[in-house]
């Protein structure tokens, strides 16, 4: 226990999972190198998936700042905004792409309220949704965003570059993964049949960057602890899902875009985001049952357990 998770092997023994998994340091480089790529295909002119690659690299390089705030101080709060900032860049076309993922889900689902949609409606919803997110974009990166972009990844690249992350034991991993828990435990509705939207959305938040940290380390746990993993994500996505058709439910509003199919989509974004809202209660409840601190003590354990067997297979 508390073995360095850096590049370097110096100290790891007989820890080989360490020697094959992505330490932070690599975990760092990999999703600055995500931002860039991302970046020269927006330059290129190419935005669709581009400007989706940029949004989820610039969320990944968020939940990892929050996690290294109590090893790189001020820096990553200031690095954290920053990113903030750049991501609203694309705010409408997000909402836009939102709203399509909804109607989506809506039309695929077995549990819709009465009116139906039809085909036609769902048509001529998409295609506005589509020549928004497109218009949006494009509109969205002149020169001045580009280069704010830009400047912001040579900031971060130019900070990273100065950190110890060597330096890093696990412990000070487990420490920041219990605090990101600690977080999302706390935003937690308490009765969620009165939580408002912005009380889910800030919940939702909370538990993608907790998914997106634990993506970073998951490499250095047993396989035992994908399980909880993928019931994170799966928390997740019934979230994201309901914050979906809250964005569809804005945008179907007096003078909104899609104000004239108000009386048509009013039933069916309530009942299914009533669906995901649920099974979200559901899950929360199980995952957030256990104490930040003995969640804590458990992730400790378990790499004791690991360090001591000197494998990763749980």
């Amino acid at each position: 226990m508390g073995q360095a998770l850096g590049t370097s092997k110096q100290g790891m023994g007989k820890l080989q999972t360490l020697q094959t998994a992505p330490p932070i340091r690599q975990a760092t480089d990999a999703i600055l190198a995500e931002i860039r790529v991302a970046l020269e295909a927006l330059n290129a002119g190419k935005p669709g998936g581009a400007v989706h690659d940029y949004r989820v690299a610039l969320k990944r390089w968020r939940a990892l700042l929050r996690l290294l705030h109590g090893q790189i101080g001020d820096e990553a709060i200031a690095l954290r905004r920053e990113a903030s900032l750049l991501s609203r860049t694309f705010n409408r076309s997000r909402d836009a792409q939102a709203a399509l993922d909804a109607l989506t889900d809506i039309v695929g689902s077995k549990e819709n309220a009465a009116p139906s949609i039809s085909q036609r409606t769902q048509a001529t919803i998409a295609d506005r949704m589509e020549g928004i997110r497109k218009t949006s974009e494009t509109s969205a990166l002149d020169a001045e965003a580009l280069q704010r972009m830009h400047a912001g990844l040579t900031r971060a690249l130019a900070c990273a570059s100065a950190w110890p992350l060597e330096r890093m034991t696990f412990e000070d991993v487990a420490k920041a993964l219990a605090q990101s828990y600690r977080r999302a435990r706390r935003r937690l509705p308490c009765n969620w049949e009165t939580a408002s939207a912005d009380d889910i959305h800030e919940f939702r938040k909370a538990v993608v960057t907790f998914r997106y940290q634990i993506e970073l380390v998951e490499p250095l746990w047993p396989k035992m602890w994908q399980t909880f993993t993928d019931e994170v994500q799966k928390l997740r996505v019934r979230l994201g899902k309901s914050n979906d058709l809250v964005v569809l439910g804005k945008l179907i509003q007096a003078k909104q875009p899609l104000a004239h199919w108000r009386s048509r989509l009013t039933l069916p974004i309530e009942d299914r985001r009533q669906f995901h809202l649920n099974r979200a209660r559901t899950a929360s409840s199980r995952m957030f049952a256990e104490a930040p601190r003995s969640f804590q003590k458990r992730i400790e354990a378990m790499w004791k357990a690991v360090a001591t067997a000197g494998t990763g297979s749980g």
